[in-house]
């Protein structure tokens, strides 16, 4: 089983987004997919298409210690199974937060009590880093993948957390996400990426700004069936299958 965590260092970078398609994708190839999240946003579950925000998951549990998480699971049309965060109120995420500092294995024993066989894969849809909801996933993954935006705002927060993230996960990439080939500023700002945290890092595979991805999803569907020619489905194709021979081997370059 191999434990992918999927991060962002500045919000609106679409890791949320790209969780859920990854889970459906890798479902459709016959593996073994749990989508776990840990994110108070709580809208991973309307993602992979399951029409609710569900009011109990792993951090209500928790908080209200009664170990009952399993039974909060969902399992969508792909297959995918869906471990959600919960509806946790914000005056109580500090005391979420404060079990996470006491026990830095609390994700971890979490999911060591999930039974997949050898090729399954866990994507943890992770809050954003540095937090420690973040560094709970960012510590059990095998692979980290952080989704960044191109522009000024996307490269200064990936700039300032890049030394702290390759401290703390085993293997990190770098996935770029709305990328526009007609703005020279996007073109400016990977020839800066790849310059501050190195070509092994940043992925080759960019996934294209593209106006269907929201359409697709406001009609309840995901936008590699609804328009499946387009330049951003075979961007995330590509790095689902890129993902998939990680998954096989840990070594993909």
């Amino acid at each position: 089983m191999k434990t992918i965590a999927i991060i962002s260092v500045a919000g609106g970078a679409g890791k949320t987004t790209m969780t859920a398609s990854l889970a459906v994708l890798l479902a459709r190839q016959r593996r073994a997919v749990v989508a776990v999240e840990m994110d108070e946003q709580n809208m991973l579950g309307t993602w992979l298409g399951l029409g609710v925000v569900s009011g109990s998951g792993l951090a209500t549990h928790a908080i209200n210690r009664d170990g009952a998480w399993h039974a909060s699971t969902f399992r969508n049309n792909d297959g995918v199974l869906f471990v959600p965060f919960g509806a946790v109120l914000c005056e109580a995420l500090p005391s979420f937060d404060k079990l996470l500092e006491s026990n830095e294995r609390w994700l971890a024993d979490s999911l060591d009590e999930i039974s997949l066989p050898q090729d399954g894969v866990v994507l943890i849809d992770a809050a954003r880093f540095p937090g420690e909801k973040a560094m709970q996933a960012v510590r059990c993954a095998d692979l980290v993948i952080c989704v960044a935006r191109p522009d000024p705002a996307g490269f200064a927060a990936l700039a300032w957390q890049i030394n702290l993230l390759q401290q703390h996960c085993k293997a990190l990439k770098v996935v770029l996400n709305c990328v526009y080939p007609a703005r020279q500023l996007h073109h400016d700002v990977i020839a800066m990426l790849k310059a501050r945290i190195g070509s092994d890092v940043l992925l080759p595979i960019r996934i294209h700004l593209d106006e269907e991805v929201p359409r697709a999803y406001a009609r309840g569907g995901y936008f590699f069936d609804h328009a499946p020619h387009s330049q951003t489905s075979h961007d995330i194709q590509g790095l689902a299958g890129w993902l998939e021979a990680w998954t096989a081997d840990g070594t993909s370059a």
